[in-house]
């Protein structure tokens, strides 16, 4: 069984005035396997975070099925919610959400206390992931006093302490500069062989290159992929690009 299955999902949307319909999902459908570093890519308006947002329980479907590891996500009640998202994802946002007035450690073990954890695991925990993520000389520091970079790895250090089933990260890489963004691709590759299941969307043909399979989405659909395979990310990084020039000027991709 795929830790992730999308069947059929549709969203539409009603407009505030006039009560037309916009039809920002169609029919979208793909499984995303245990320990697969998946990245979904698209134009604005294409779909991809209205996608992530039902892939992370923040929106409902109109129709059709998410079933993480076995669980209908549409069929949990709204009050066990907030609990089967801090159990079971792992969210990385684009602007960090990190609390000013909390330290990096304090806003890593914030879902923790959530949980009602003791002290004394979440800090076993966090010293378990502190150091791949080269975290531990920081953590004692405020948002504001860290780089962009540095504050994204304490994000992804959010997302893993709850030792989630899948990672949703939403264009982690938007808000960094070069050398931060390749830092951070590096990270997510590391978390991803040590078993991670991770599902990016991005706009970054870069970032993208750095997955095991890139997914397109385009009017609403998934309509086009490409697995890695043997490829270096350089090659994936063409094969990426060709796929985006193609689409741009309207070639068939079969």
């Amino acid at each position: 069984m795929s830790l992730l299955e999308v069947s059929g999902v549709k969203k539409i949307y009603k407009t505030r005035f006039g009560g037309q319909s916009v039809e920002a999902l169609k029919n979208v459908n793909f499984t995303v396997e245990k320990g697969e570093f998946v990245a979904i890519m698209g134009e604005s308006g294409s779909g991809k975070t209205t996608l992530l947002n039902i892939l992370a329980a923040l929106d409902k479907a109109t129709s059709g099925t998410v079933i993480l590891d076995g669980m209908d996500v549409g069929k949990i009640k709204e009050s066990q919610m907030a609990k089967f998202r801090r159990d079971n994802m792992g969210y990385v946002f684009q602007d960090f959400n990190l609390l000013d007035t909390f330290s990096l450690e304090d806003n890593i073990y914030l879902p923790l206390v959530l949980a009602g954890k003791k002290h004394a695991e979440m800090k076993s925990r966090l010293d378990e992931i502190a150091e791949p993520l080269g975290i531990t000389n920081l953590l004692k520091k405020y948002p504001y006093e860290v780089s962009g970079g540095q504050k994204q790895r304490a994000a992804v250090a959010r997302a893993l302490i709850t030792g989630p089933r899948i990672i949703l990260a939403d264009e982690p890489t938007g808000a960094l500069d070069s050398k931060s963004s390749d830092e951070l691709l590096d990270l997510f590759t590391k978390v991803n062989q040590m078993g991670q299941t991770v599902l990016m969307v991005t706009h970054s043909t870069k970032a993208a290159s750095h997955a095991s399979r890139v997914m397109f989405i385009k009017d609403g659909v998934i309509f086009h992929q490409i697995y890695k395979g043997d490829s270096t990310d350089t090659e994936l990084y063409q094969k990426i690009s060709d796929t985006l020039t193609l689409l741009a000027q309207g070639g068939d991709l079969k």
